[in-house]
């Protein structure tokens, strides 16, 4: 089998058939689709039953609640296939081709992660809008080399949805989401790149990203910023015992900024007061400023150095109040 595409499903009654139809719909048939019922309330675990009677490479695991990561992670451990595939319930595929452009690009290349694109699509008025980074497809590139673009370039990105990735490394491995953390996918990230040796592209969208009220990325609380703290506390200390003259390095330290240029950004949008008291742990990790490779990191550093961590913020606000009134 080459590919598992695992859904983790909580209370998606509304999507949840779109999303499963649109891979049901794909012109390669090498697949398992594994429905992961993450203690659903609605109507989900019934849709999922329906579906696994119709087709025989559907399986379906009912469970107790225990959030997004221990949903995917409980998939991944009965995968089969080659390659593993995330895509959330909400979501869903936009071409019938995206199956089999993985599978050529992956005969081709034998990389150990695939990374592709997405657009948002908004419910109110079914629009599809294409999203606005590149991949990059310079083929002379090694993978660390093009990683390094990929951040420069502002087209790092660590969502697990946009990628199709090797099931061996991360068995092998022993790679899986943290549970009960926020940012799970940009810890999980970091992590399979430190166990993956090659990478490839496709500059195109597959993923249709749903903008919806009431999903977990709109509501913005004081986990946002402490789990982010904690993410980027952990990764700095590993990254930065690397060798620093490697270009992969380099590349992953300019993840880090990226990271930490959107941390002041989560801050200065946070409304709750106790953010105060996670004050100096943000300030502390202003460092990561230092190794910017994209613009907005390279933008937000040099305000960083002239005018420091409280006019930062304050400018960071009065942007988010100037763009929204546009």
């Amino acid at each position: 089998m080459f590919f598992s595409i695992i859904l983790p499903i909580y209370n998606v009654e509304k999507y949840l058939r779109e999303c499963i139809d649109s891979i049901l719909k794909q012109n390669f048939s090498d697949y398992e689709i594994i429905l992961v019922d993450d203690g659903s309330t609605d109507s989900s675990p019934q849709i999922c039953d329906e579906y696994e009677k119709r087709d025989n490479r559907i399986k379906v695991v009912h469970k107790s609640n225990g959030g997004l990561s221990d949903a995917r992670n409980c998939g991944t451990n009965i995968a089969q296939g080659n390659y593993i595939i995330y895509i959330d319930s909400d979501d869903y595929i936009i071409t019938e081709n995206f199956l089999t452009d993985l599978y050529k690009k992956i005969e081709l290349e034998q990389s150990d992660i695939i990374l592709y694109k997405f657009s948002k699509y908004y419910d109110h008025n079914n629009l599809l809008e294409q999203c606005n980074f590149s991949l990059c497809t310079n083929d002379t590139l090694n993978p660390d080399e093009l990683l390094y673009e990929l951040v420069k370039k502002d087209s790092y990105y660590g969502m697990a949805w946009i990628k199709a990735f090797s099931r061996k490394i991360v068995t092998s491995n022993k790679i899986e989401f943290e549970k009960n953390l926020l940012g799970e996918d940009m810890d999980w990230y970091f992590n399979l790149l430190l166990h993956t040796k090659t990478i490839s592209v496709i500059d195109k969208s597959y993923i249709a990203y749903r903008q919806r009220e009431g999903s977990i990325t709109k509501s913005l609380k004081i986990k946002n910023l402490t789990d982010y703290i904690y993410i980027l506390e952990k990764w700095s200390e590993i990254i930065y015992k690397f060798n620093s003259a490697e270009i992969k390095t380099k590349a992953l330290k300019g993840a880090l900024a990226k990271y930490y240029a959107n941390l002041l950004i989560v801050y200065s949008r946070l409304s709750d007061k106790k953010k105060k008291n996670y004050k100096n742990q943000v300030k502390n990790l202003s460092f990561l400023l230092d190794d910017s490779l994209s613009q907005r990191p390279i933008k937000i550093k040099k305000m960083y150095k002239i005018m420091g961590f409280g006019i930062t913020i304050l400018t960071l606000k009065l942007y988010d109040k100037l763009r929204n009134n546009i």
